[in-house]
């Protein structure tokens, strides 16, 4: 009985990339996008390339100034990341000798990673598996760029004192600050400024975006 792999792929030219092979590159995407601590993405596809594109020199500039980058014009004025534009199918660089071969990562950040082998090039198997692996390295990117994103607004939430988060899960639950003060026996004076306090930490440009963090915040911890 054929894998489910194989039903997919029947025309797969073995000469190229095998099922194996495919494997390989599938089991890759999987774990970028499934890292326990998606602050390590970078990292994390390094490891992926050395494991299935050994290489003697990785030039990771561009990758990693990307992963630096939080420029606000991912998000529009609610903090929305924005759908990114379509672009054009694009395939490896390979240069003329066959020992740099370019890996172009498409998404929010385009950026690319250089793999350079100083005595044997790269192979026809090893450019089928930069081929099948390029296309899925911005979408996982992008991934780990929301779930990082996600993960730092619940360590806020978790730095802020007690008497904060309870103040917090409160103007969520869309109390007033009079109704709020009355509950945490506090003046509404006392709260407005637990509330400013909260903002400042957590980023938030309102009371509504506070609320949307502690919300964000609580789907993590307890979803």
């Amino acid at each position: 009985m054929r894998t489910t792999i194989e039903r997919q792929t029947p025309h797969l030219d073995p000469e190229r990339l095998d099922p194996l092979g495919l494997r390989s590159v599938l089991s890759a995407v999987l774990a970028l996008h499934g890292l326990e601590d998606p602050r390590r993405f970078p990292e994390a596809l390094l490891g992926e390339l050395e494991r299935l594109l050994p290489a003697d020199h990785v030039d990771d500039g561009e990758l990693r100034a990307a992963w630096a980058d939080r420029s606000a014009k991912e998000h529009d004025s609610a903090g929305n990341l924005r759908p990114r534009a379509p672009s054009r199918p694009r395939t490896p660089r390979l240069s003329a000798g066959g020992h740099r071969l370019e890996l172009l990562a498409d998404g929010r950040r385009a950026f690319s990673v250089v793999l350079e082998r100083y005595a044997e090039p790269f192979g026809p198997v090893a450019v089928a598996v930069a081929d099948a692996l390029q296309p899925h390295i911005g979408p996982a990117f992008d991934h780990a760029r929301l779930r990082t994103t996600e993960w730092e607004v619940a360590e806020a939430i978790r730095a802020l004192t007690l008497r904060e988060q309870q103040v917090l899960a409160l103007v969520a639950d869309g109390h007033t600050n009079r109704d709020i003060g009355l509950a945490l026996f506090i003046e509404p004076r006392t709260v407005e400024k637990h509330v400013e306090h909260i903002r400042t930490k957590l980023g938030a440009r309102s009371r509504a975006d506070a609320a949307a963090k502690w919300a964000r915040g609580m789907a993590l911890q307890f979803g």
